[in-house]
């Protein structure tokens, strides 16, 4: 669950570029843009200005656990070019070029040696011809990355080594040309008719030719018979006609051909290894007066070759420089049709991540000449037009990009940082560096320094670091076990080098404790055992050396446990087995060593399909979250370092947080009795701010990616401010409404003898229910160990010796630092003056000192990081600096520039990258923002923080009211409304704001990513989404709607087939009428899914085991982007269950989108939603949502449910013809049965767990419903009522279980919500006034009405005129529109209507003693006396009978206008009453 979090990630480059041993190249087709392939796994995209030949490296995209083997466009969508990319071990992405971000993701056992990108005729997209090691060729749509269909081979199949495509004039299907490893040409033609899935089209010829591993075969494009073979050792040319061969030119020593062009009909250029490549003429024949060359038409090539035949080689192209590739670089040619001719570009990539590009001009037949007659030989020497690095481009960056240690002074040449370790406890990263220094500083405040102006730059012991010295040479790898497990000491810090030495440091004093050396060769890692392991060996730390050996060391003991070493190849993975004292280790040629622990005996070696099932197995038995992760997990073995990061943070987003969850929500839902199992664990143990290290390759300093986790950093700061609330404050501000509730929930139960006592301790309880709400915050929060006192006790403990804990480590402090940062790096700059000056004096942001290097996280964990190089304002198109003009003479001139550059960025450039960019950060930014405003206006400024919190904890003990105190709520008041300004800013004025300030293009938020998180776990983040998307819609206008609208509509399920999860008794729950006496049990048995389901249905969804399905119905991006590293196993058919899959979240997304749209502008009839298909649709895909039982693929609490839920409520009125609404209000009640047990305010910002968070969004939908239909929410309602007390009467001979039915158990929140109407909707509620008091006195226990009046028991109801209670003779009298009279017994709870008038009854009152009951009716200006007689000896029935009627004065029609002026009836004694109008008249009446 952990990737579902909204995190914004920044990177720290440093001051050297990251190597990029270059794999693969690619120039897209609009030559803009330059992709390369790295044989570490990353991907470098690159902007390419042809006008000027600039090449600028714009984003780093990583993600690929193996080296880049191939490149291909993937064509272009909406605004925006795809490239596929794939890897040697069988992965295909598919990336956005804009921002780099990861659309598609497949593992196959296909691994791909060349893609070629085709446009087809007749098709809208382009497809994917793929080769490699398989027997066919693929054909892949690029954007889902499915196999649409496939070339097979019925003669001599073989691996397909290069193929091409082409379409002969004048015909309408294709021809793919292949030549196998073996050397058989084979051809295909392929039309998209014919095409059919599964089916595989085999080829219609074949022929062996001379060509062995082949690398490239391309026909000619100005001759299409012409084909030029590329392999290894020679290049031919045949003809595609027969396949005879015309020429053929062998390798020269030492060199070998790469691949090759056409540069015209009768010239080729071909490449070779060595980073050359040489262009030739083909032989020419003189015939009938023309050079004709070997343009297979001509004839002249069938004759046989006579000498002169072989082709001239006149041209050289080779970069300036003599170099010495280690690695053979990559190719491409490029031809750019111009109006002048065509401009011919040669592209190259090499392992030195050298990029260059040559124009190769035309050579006219007489240079031609010249050439060949001149002596020596000469051949013409090409040289390259651009030659450019990411090296060249940090180089010219001045000052140079920020590193972490930039600080430290006094070092001109500061060591590489060889290994990082950030220590979230302490809020210090540590540093590992290659003269064996390790440097401990304190995070935020290093990261403030470096990126933020400020006062702290004034301070001169800001952010002083600690040195650790020990090691000699390189530090390789650090280790903090107390992050790991709580079982070691907090204070030991344990760091690996190159000098075979382990040392452990006490962090605090800086001390050396101890320093092992029992290794023959560098420590590459360190590792923690699982917590299940002998208690021995876990006070141990396991280690890794390049001496093939592992060794675990006993910190307690301060020696040696075991010494692993008779390993003969390179260790690649360590595992355990605790049960069996077992120790695993897997090495490079296949083996598994497995060592006894306890004992140190090698108890035997494992090879082939045993030792695979022996460390699988080792897989299954981990049950603990962190068993043997330690730096970057175990599983992650010693591959580069590229994976160490990509691995390192899917263990930090999935397993960890998701395994934590599940024991989280599981233990919250075990306990489920009082109010304080409503927090979701889960969130409390994240930190706001982690740092990863980035190594693109061993030989590379360490850069540094920051992740702000804005959920962790909401939650943070939300339990920080909920500590110190009291209850009543809590209640005050209304984040949570134990007093209502418990009010409620009293009336709805049976009153006992000391019901008295009861009510009088009500709010007694309601204050401790609060106060234990505050105890679990402060719990969990404590729990987690983000609170400072644990260090302290820690620190304490252990020894007299230590010195003070540094004032860093105050942990509230350092959640204000991170928040800070976050906003003041998002916040747009320069777009309002006046905001800025708030921002800065009052809000407490600080303005950036650099623009900054942003990342994205998108599917699978993959991320794309924005180089420092790259800005996306041109030079040329930035608007003027805005600085002083004295500050700019002080400043040198590349100061101003970098100022510059980050004014325009932060302004206007930052919303201009990419859509997806620009939603992660207004959701983070507003989500914040939001928070900070909630929080009782806090501010970031910390002096003024620090007074704030004061000032809560003292109102609480001091309630008094001061001048002080207007001063401070005024302060206070300016604070909101910065926050206020700065929200609006971003959600509603942004794009209007950056166009003004110069910006062609402001990329909008993608709607998808908001709809998705419409029902976030946060709700801050939950609020800021739907804000946005509200406002993204109307800003769209109707024809963006309508956009939108065409493309999710296909996606929505139709109501006759549902979606494909949940029962299969869908269309059966879904009739209209059921017969009336089954109702309640159906309603019982759909709606009502047993504590069990419950528990079930939401540890599933949390769990990591759950089917893939499960996830799919969840609305969040991220979810089910992790089903690949999870459960699927390579092969085309879980290809299919991941295509379901992502079928099934467009659904979710579709109904969420539409659902939006219907519910905010489907009233509008140019909408498309009026009474159509389209709001039928979308309104049946919601109710099946909110109706369909807790099954395994859709279980209880999901976002996607509670999204449902929510839009009902929202969008009602759209919805309702084509709903059934008592089963819609039934299925709500059910999931709020427990709102005085579950649920908090809709303001109560921390995250709850899922059956929580339905509870109160089922509870927040009703308010909605009741709100907007208050006529159909109380029929509905008293329909429903009726029928319970009939099923009631019969529930014995049923042998139905009453209490059980949602009607029972949700008279809390029936009651709440008829409250609500009674206050708000008060001329609804007299034109029902009987179904009213049907609902209500279902829902109040009748005990409750025996010893007091309903004005007591419930106040509301009594407001109304036509509504009177008898305590003596327990009756109760409610007047109906229709001029009736309903007299209800409480002793035989019996309702009895009498006619009493010809028009609505006015107003009613029972006499004191009870035995009259006076009636008015204003609309026929007649009063009338009633009295009730019961039969003899109170036997037989009692009958009402009218003993006087008297005319009244007519009423002026402005008073009838007016409900609350309408007459009254108030009894002066047993037999006279006063008719008392609204303006003081009175008359009186004798019974």
């Amino acid at each position: 669950m952990g990737s579902l979090n909204l995190v914004v990630p920044l990177v720290m480059w440093g001051r050297e570029a990251p190597t990029h041993d270059i794999s693969c190249v690619l120039f897209t087709h609009d030559c803009h843009t330059v992709v390369t392939g790295s044989r570490d796994g990353q991907m470098c995209v690159w902007d390419f200005d042809p006008p000027t030949l600039k090449l600028t490296p714009r984003c780093l995209l990583v993600g690929h656990t193996a080296s880049v083997v191939c490149l291909a466009q993937g064509g272009n969508a909406r605004g925006t070019s795809f490239v596929v990319s794939s890897s040697e071990n069988g992965e295909m992405c598919t990336w956005d070029l804009r921002d780099g971000r990861c659309v598609e993701v497949l593992r196959s056992a296909n691994v791909h040696s060349s893609m070629t990108t085709y446009q087809m005729l007749n098709v809208k997209d382009v497809r994917l011809f793929c080769v490699g090691n398989y027997p066919e060729i693929l054909v892949y749509d690029p954007h889902t990355l499915d196999v649409l269909f496939s070339l097979a081979a019925r003669i001599q199949p073989d691996w397909i080594s290069a193929l091409h495509i082409l379409r002969p004039p004048r015909r309408n299907d294709e021809v793919v040309l292949g030549v196998t490893t073996g050397g058989w040409v084979k051809v295909w033609t392929v039309s998209e008719r014919e095409v059919r899935p599964r089916e595989p089209i085999y080829e219609h010829e074949s022929k062996m030719i001379h060509s062995l591993n082949a690398l490239c075969l391309v026909c000619c494009t100005y001759n299409q018979r012409t084909v030029l073979i590329v392999s290894q050792d020679d290049w031919q040319i045949y003809d595609a006609g027969d396949f005879s061969q015309l020429c053929r030119v062998g390798a020269t020593a030492g060199d070998r051909w790469m691949g090759g062009d056409f540069l015209s009909a009768d010239r080729v250029i071909v490449w070779t290894d060595m980073g050359r490549a040489y262009i030739y003429k083909l032989p020419t024949k003189l015939l009938r007066g023309k050079a004709v060359s070997c343009i297979v038409e001509s004839r002249a090539f069938h004759n046989k070759q006579v000498e002169g035949d072989n082709p001239l080689m006149y041209g050289v192209v080779q970069p300036q420089n003599e170099e010495h590739l280690v690695n053979a670089p990559s190719w491409q040619f490029m031809m750019i049709p111009l109006e002048s001719g065509a401009e011919k570009l040669l592209l190259r990539g090499d392992c030195e991540g050298q990029v260059m590009l040559w124009r190769l001009a035309d050579v006219s037949e007489q240079q031609l000449q010249q050439i060949s007659q001149a002596h020596p030989f000469q051949p013409l020497i090409f040289s390259p037009t651009l030659n450019h690095s990411m090296m060249k481009a940090w180089v010219a960056m001045i000052p140079p990009p920020i590193g972490v240690l930039d600080q430290l002074e006094g070092e001109k040449n500061p060591p590489r940082i060889t290994a990082s370790l950030f220590l979230p406890l302490q809020g210090r990263l540590a540093c590992g560096r290659e003269d064996g220094s390790i440097i401990l500083v304190p995070a935020t405040e290093t990261i403030m320094l470096h990126l933020l102006h400020g006062k702290h730059h004034q301070y001169h012991n800001w952010a002083q670091p600690m040195v650790l010295r020990g090691h000699q040479g390189r530090v390789n790898c650090l280790l903090y076990p107390h992050g790991e497990s709580p079982r070691y000491d907090m204070a030991h810090l344990v760091s690996g080098g190159i000098d075979f030495s382990i040392i452990v440091w006490d962090m605090y004093t800086g001390n050396l404790i101890h320093r092992f050396v029992v290794q023959a060769g560098q420590i590459l890692q360190l590792l923690v055992p699982p917590p299940t392991c002998t208690p021995r060996i876990q006070n141990c730390i396991c280690s890794v050396s390049e001496d093939h050996s592992v060794a675990l060391l006993s910190i307690k003991e301060r020696k040696l446990v075991l010494l692993a070493s008779k390993h003969l190849y390179p260790v690649l993975n360590v595992k355990w087995r605790p049960e069996h004292d077992f120790l695993m280790v897997a090495t490079h040629d296949g083996s598994v060593y497995v060592w006894q622990m306890e004992t140190g005996h090698l108890d035997r070696v494992l090879q082939g399909v045993t030792a695979e099932e022996v460390l699988g197995a080792c897989d299954e038995h981990s049950t603990a979250p962190g068993s043997g992760s330690g730096g970057a997990g175990s599983d992650t073995g010693l591959a580069n370092p590229a994976v160490h990061l990509f691995r390192g943070l899917r263990h930090r987003n999935l397993a960890a947080i998701r395994h934590a969850a599940q024991r989280g929500i599981q233990q919250v839902l075990g306990e489920q009795n009082n109010y304080q199992d409503i927090h979701d664990s889960s969130k409390m143990r994240t930190c706001p701010l982690m740092i990863q290290g980035l190594r693109t390759n061993k030989q590379d300093a360490n850069s540094h990616v920051l992740f702000f986790d804005i959920e962790a950093l909401i939650v943070q700061l939300l339990s920080d401010e909920y500590t110190l609330m009291s209850p009543g404050t809590l209640e005050a501000n209304e984040l949570i409404m134990s007093s209502q509730y418990q009010r409620m929930n009293v009336l709805t139960h049976p009153a006992s003898p000391e019901a008295a006592k009861k009510i009088a301790g009500l709010l007694s309880r309601v204050k401790e229910s609060a106060e234990s709400v505050q105890n679990l915050i402060q719990n969990k929060v404590e729990q987690s160990g983000f609170r400072p006192t644990t260090l302290s006790s820690a620190k304490d403990g252990s020894g007299s010796g230590r010195v003070q804990i540094p004032r860093h480590l105050d942990v509230t402090a350092q959640t204000l630092q991170i928040g800070q940062m976050l906003m003041s790096l998002l916040h747009s700059w320069g777009l309002d003056g006046s905001l800025d000056q708030t921002c800065e004096n009052i809000l407490g942001l600080l303005k950036p000192r650099v623009p900054v290097s942003y990342g994205l996280i998108s599917k699978s964990g993959y991320m794309s990081l924005f180089m420092p190089t790259w800005h996306p304002v041109r030079e040329a198109e930035m608007p003027q600096i805005n600085l002083p003009p004295d500050l700019a003479a002080e400043l040198p001139p590349e100061m101003v520039k970098l100022e510059h550059r980050t004014q325009v960025f932060t302004g206007r450039g930052h919303w201009e990258v990419s859509p997806a960019l620009t939603t992660h950060h207004l959701l983070a930014l507003v989500s914040v923002a939001n928070t900070l405003q909630d929080m009782n206006a806090a501010t970031l400024i910390p002096e003024q923080e620090r007074r704030r919190k004061n000032h809560i904890q003292s109102s609480r003990a001091n309630q008094s009211v001061t001048n002080h105190e207007d001063e401070f709520s005024r302060q206070q008041s300016v604070i909101k409304q910065g926050w206020s300004t700065l929200t609006a800013l971003h959600t509603v004025l942004l794009p209007d704001c950056v166009v003004a300030a110069g910006a062609p293009t402001y990329q909008p938020p993608m709607v998808e990513i908001l709809a998705r998180r419409w029902q976030d776990r946060c709700q801050e983040v939950r609020e800021a989404a739907q804000a946005l998307l509200k406002t993204e819609l109307s800003r769209m206008g109707p024809e963006g709607r309508q956009k939108l609208i065409e493309i999710w509509s296909p996606h929505l399920p139709t109501h006759t087939e549902p979606l494909p999860t949940g029962p299969t008794n869908y269309n059966n729950q879904e009739t209209p009428h059921p017969p009336r006496p089954e109702h309640p049990a159906t309603k019982t048995t759909s709606g009502t899914p047993s504590v069990n389901a419950t528990v079930n249905g939401t540890s599933g969804n949390s769990s990591s085991g759950g089917t893939t399905s499960e996830r799919t119905m969840e609305p969040h991006p991220h979810l089910d982007e992790d089903h690949y590293d999870e459960e699927m196993d390579a092969g085309e058919t879980c290809r299919e269950v991941v295509a379901q899959s992502e079928g099934r979240r467009k659904q979710a997304t579709a109904i969420i989108l539409l659902g939006v749209i219907g519910a905010y502008h489907g009233q509008d009839s140019a909408e498309g939603f009026g009474l159509g298909n389209l709001a039928m649709q979308t309104s049946k895909a919601l109710a099946y949502l909110v109706l369909a039982p807790a099954g395994p693929k859709l279980p209880a609490h999901t976002p996607l449910r509670r999204a449902a839920i929510d839009l009902i409520g929202r969008g009602f009125p759209v919805w309702e013809p084509y709903l059934d609404v008592a089963k819609v209000l039934l299925a709500l009640l059910d999931f709020c049965a427990d709102t005085d047990r579950l649920a908090p305010s809709m303001k109560y910002g921390l995250p709850l767990i899922p059956e929580a968070d339905s509870c109160r969004t089922a509870s927040n939908a009703l308010t909605l419903i009741a709100e907007a239909r208050p006529p159909a929410f109380i029929t509905t309602m008293a329909r429903e009522v009726a029928r319970f007390n009939a099923l009631q009467q019969n529930a014995q001979s049923l042998q139905l279980n009453i209490h059980n039915t949602v009607l029972h158990r949700a008279k809390t929140e029936i009651l709440r919500v008829m409250e609500y109407l009674i206050v708000h909707k008060r001329c609804h509620i007299m034109d029902l006034m009987v179904e009213v008091m049907d609902i209500v006195l279902h829902c109040v226990d009748p005990g409750h009405l025996k010893s007091r009046g309903l004005n007591e028991v419930f106040p509301s109801i009594c407001g109304f005129p036509q509504v009177s209670h008898c305590p003596h003779t327990r009756r109760i009298a409610t007047g109906a529109k229709n001029g009736s009279i309903a007299m209800y017994e409480l002793r035989a709870y019996k309702c009895q209507m009498i006619p009493a008038h010809a028009t609505a009854v006015t107003a009613l009152s029972f006499s004191p003693d009870g035995k009259y009951l006076a009636s008015c009716s204003m609309g026929e200006n007649k009063l009338s006396f009633w009295q009730t007689s019961s039969g003899m000896f109170g036997l037989g029935a009692s009958q009402t009978k009218c003993t006087k009627t008297y005319s009244t004065v007519p009423v002026p029609d402005i008073v009838r206008m007016n409900p609350h002026r309408l007459p009254k009836l108030v009894w002066i004694s047993n037999k006279t009453v006063v008719h008392m109008m609204a303006d003081g008249t009175e008359h009186r009446f004798n019974a």
